[in-house]
């Protein structure tokens, strides 16, 4: 059962909440990483057909040939989903198949000469991105966020098998961001799910994460993403048909439309920011709350610093003064609102 609506003061705080939060920050930094990243590899590095889940691959075989056998093992997954996106890997030309000098049946993976040159590129790079956050917090804040990352990413075992990797020197925050990024997209899911939000995917979060209080708009979405206006679109008519969503005319724009939450979205929104909470604890455990506290103040000032979101917030505050102009014109008419505007520009003449 959800309790009543929150008063207006109480709403305004779970806003404020959810647009400022540890998780928030540390996905916006992630995506600004990975999305980075990519667009590097493939405009400047010459690196085509890439996808984000070809990284723990690529880092593995960078170690040593392996089996595919042994390849799943370290990823913790089976042979059977190890082996179909081996097969896209190839058919991008990052891995070759060579036969195996201890048994003849049985074929090795290792890195081909794209492939290596892809995962001395990647590793140049993140190397790069970590200098960037340095420039931001300092060097001393960065080294502690990554010492935090590095033992949340090893307590929850969220990359390779520790026996079959070894840490890459020289590499910080960006190694372990994606694979946190993607354990808190899910457990949140799972969090927000159990408060009683069923039908939610992941997919969904690409959308929820980016309305505000003054709704969000398909195009912006889909700008942020570095993905098409028809895939956004699509996540929206899942949430409208939960529920969660409504599309609304833009009262700025009549031929564009704003997606808004319904009031079961709006308490979506404050079930999602009590899992933040929940989450907090639980990595808090792990590192230690004052821990928690300077890695949380290091991924805002980075989230601050490389301007995250800003689009999708500012233009949420600009519309909110433009809809209130809007509407006080209506009720005030032209020669109303020419009172108001001399009264705003010169209040010194109502003491008169």
């Amino acid at each position: 059962m959800h309790n009543a609506s929150p008063h207006v003061g109480d709403s305004n705080l779970v806003w404020n909440r959810y647009r400022h939060n540890f998780s928030r920050h540390l996905l916006g930094v992630a995506r600004y990483l990975q999305t980075s990243m990519m667009e590097t590899l493939q405009e400047q590095c010459g690196h085509h057909h890439l996808r984000l889940g070809f990284s723990p691959y690529i880092t593995l075989l960078g170690e040593q040939d392996r089996r595919l056998t042994d390849l799943a093992d370290a990823l913790l997954i089976s042979r059977q989903a190890c082996n179909q996106a081996v097969k896209q890997i190839e058919i991008a030309g990052y891995i070759t198949r060579t036969a195996d000098s201890q048994d003849g049946r049985a074929k090795q993976l290792s890195l081909s000469p794209q492939g290596v040159r892809l995962r001395h590129d990647g590793i140049r790079i993140v190397t790069l991105m970590d200098t960037r956050f340095t420039e931001i917090t300092g060097e001393r804040a960065i080294a502690d966020a990554s010492k935090s990352l590095g033992k949340i990413y090893r307590h929850l075992a969220l990359g390779p098998t520790q026996q079959h990797s070894q840490p890459i020197p020289g590499i910080g925050m960006g190694a372990f961001l994606p694979g946190i990024s993607d354990y808190i997209l899910q457990r949140l899911m799972t969090l927000t799910r159990k408060k009683g939000n069923p039908g939610l995917k992941l997919s969904f979060g690409q959308v929820l994460t980016l309305i505000g209080p003054s709704g969000g708009r398909i195009q912006q979405i889909a700008a942020i993403h570095d993905v098409s206006k028809q895939a956004i679109s699509a996540i929206a008519t899942e949430l409208e048909e939960l529920g969660y969503l409504q599309r609304d005319v833009d009262p700025l724009d009549a031929r564009q439309i704003v997606l808004m939450f319904t009031e079961r979205g709006e308490r979506l929104i404050t079930d999602s920011v009590a899992s933040v909470d929940d989450l907090e604890t639980e990595l808090a455990s792990i590192i230690g709350l004052a821990a928690q506290k300077r890695l949380n103040k290091t991924l805002y000032e980075l989230y601050r610093g490389l301007r995250l979101e800003q689009e999708i917030f500012e233009n949420n505050s600009t519309a909110d003064i433009s809809l209130l102009a809007h509407q006080l014109q209506q009720q005030l008419g032209e020669h109303g609102s020419q009172i108001l505007a001399r009264l705003l520009l010169n209040p010194s003449e109502n003491a008169r």
